[in-house]
């Protein structure tokens, strides 16, 4: 296997300081997040199309993102593509002890259970089961993950039903007068003109009934993200045979 020293190589190259490209040499990890996401995307979007190629293409681009962060941070004497590599090649291993160890596990079941078993010992110091959930994820993809993580402690329907009840409490006239004062700045929010840039209003209750609406769809073993993604797709194709 050469292509991947000589993948390193380029970005060497890239980022070196005589002869170099004064862009990468520039970029930081905070300047090229946006890049990782939009490259992830990109890589479903070819899966979705189910084109072997452009799965091949997106994937070096993600692979790109990855050998250029390493590149800048072992600059900054942080850590070196040997030490992500090495990561992830151990977490992997741990990961799976059914695989490189003593555990057994014969169906997909077992493999996520004792997945789940060695990832919490991995990360006993969290505090919470919602810890290591990404705030950037887009909402509804970040809904979903949320749920699972909460369901892996029979925890969701209640989570979901107290956020419910907590809504229709504030909403209601009998509420107390600190609910009730929350409610209506909630709702003099929802109520006021769009803003100019078109950016839309908060709807908090519409918000919930959406959240409600996601564990409902996972309870029932539907994929809102995929079912989503579909139905814009479907949007998309109506609008360009329409044009």
């Amino acid at each position: 296997m050469t292509a991947v020293p000589d993948l390193v190589t380029v970005v060497d190259r890239l980022l070196a300081e005589d002869g170099g490209c004064v862009w990468n040499r520039a970029q930081t990890h905070a300047t090229l997040a946006r890049y990782a996401v939009e490259e992830s995307y990109e890589l479903v979007d070819a899966i979705d199309d189910g084109d072997p190629d452009d799965v091949r293409e997106e994937l070096g681009d993600v692979l790109y993102q990855v050998v250029l962060h390493a590149g800048i941070a072992e600059r900054a004497g942080e850590f070196t593509l040997e030490d992500v590599a090495a990561g992830v090649r151990d977490k992997m291993v741990r990961r799976h002890p059914h695989v490189f160890g003593d555990e057994t596990a014969d169906t997909v079941d077992d493999v996520v259970r004792v997945w789940r078993a060695a990832k919490a010992a991995e990360k006993s110091a969290r505090t919470s089961v919602l810890d290591g959930v990404p705030r950037a994820m887009p909402p509804l993809e970040r809904a979903v993950k949320l749920l699972e993580r909460l369901d892996e402690h029979s925890t969701a329907d209640a989570a979901v039903a107290s956020v419910v009840a907590a809504d229709r409490e504030a909403r209601d006239p009998s509420a107390t007068a600190a609910a009730a004062s929350g409610t209506e700045t909630a709702r003099a929010s929802v109520g006021s003109p769009a803003p100019a840039d078109g950016a839309g209003v908060v709807d908090p209750a519409w918000g919930i009934a959406m959240l409600e609406e996601v564990a409902g769809a996972v309870r029932d073993g539907i994929d809102p993200v995929a079912s989503l993604r579909a139905a814009v797709a479907a949007l998309e194709e109506a609008d360009r045979a329409a044009e």
